[in-house]
């Protein structure tokens, strides 16, 4: 674990405080904060104000981001294998291409949120509202889904195997759109429309959404306060 006193965490604290300046004053004062390729491995970051941060290929692994303010924040290919960002605000995050095998992400908030690309093989997404993410091409074998709410996710080109969706409700796009389904005797490419009826049959409640149709409602996110 870093040291808590160490040159490497006054560095960052000295960095958030510039970062705080520059929010509340809309830029006039402080510094955006920029940790690109910084390894924060481990570090503890929980409650830290992270909106509008930059950690673009940022080492995040094992680090603890629960209830941290994410929003608008740039982690595209970050690392955050095994990081708890339980409770995190992560919307309209761009986390396209991060690394989060076995992270925590339950009952987080990701709202508009890119997470095209990503590896979330084994991650915790439970109780999380996922409201028009992009999951494009991510890798959701053995993720934990239960009680997600989930409104207009796109999902074309991502691969599912083992993912637990029990409780899971809502709507996912493009119902013609293909997806990988990686389980015995192998791999096989389905539609959306067909990913449903799996998942549905494993005790999730979910529907296709035809592009051409009204737009439903949004599910009221059952986990906000808890």
């Amino acid at each position: 674990m870093p040291d808590p006193d160490g040159p490497e965490a006054d560095d960052l604290r000295d960095a958030l405080a510039d970062h705080d300046r520059w929010l509340r004053t809309v830029g006039t004062e402080g510094v955006r904060l920029d940790l690109s390729g910084r390894r924060l491995a481990g570090f503890a970051l929980a409650g830290a104000d992270l909106c509008e941060a930059v950690l673009v290929d940022a080492d995040l692994a094992g680090a603890d981001l629960r209830g941290a303010d994410l929003f608008r924040a740039v982690l595209v290919g970050a690392d955050l294998t095994g990081a708890d960002l339980t409770g995190a605000l992560l919307g309209k995050a761009d986390l396209s291409g991060v690394r989060a095998r076995g992270a925590r992400l339950r009952r987080v908030d990701l709202l508009r949120t890119d997470l095209s690309g990503a590896d979330l093989t084994g991650a915790d997404l439970s109780r999380t509202q996922l409201l028009r993410s992009d999951l494009t091409g991510a890798d959701l074998r053995g993720a934990d889904l239960t009680e997600a709410d989930l409104h207009l996710v796109s999902v074309d080109g991502s691969t599912w195997g083992g993912t637990t969706v029990r409780g899971a409700r809502g709507t996912l796009a493009e119902p013609d759109a293909q997806v990988t389904v990686d389980e015995p005797p192998g791999p096989s490419r389905r539609t959306v429309a067909e990913l449903v009826r799996v998942l549905d049959g494993r005790g999730a409640a979910l529907v296709a959404h035809p592009t051409h149709e009204a737009l439903p409602e949004p599910p009221e996110w059952r986990w906000r306060d808890g």
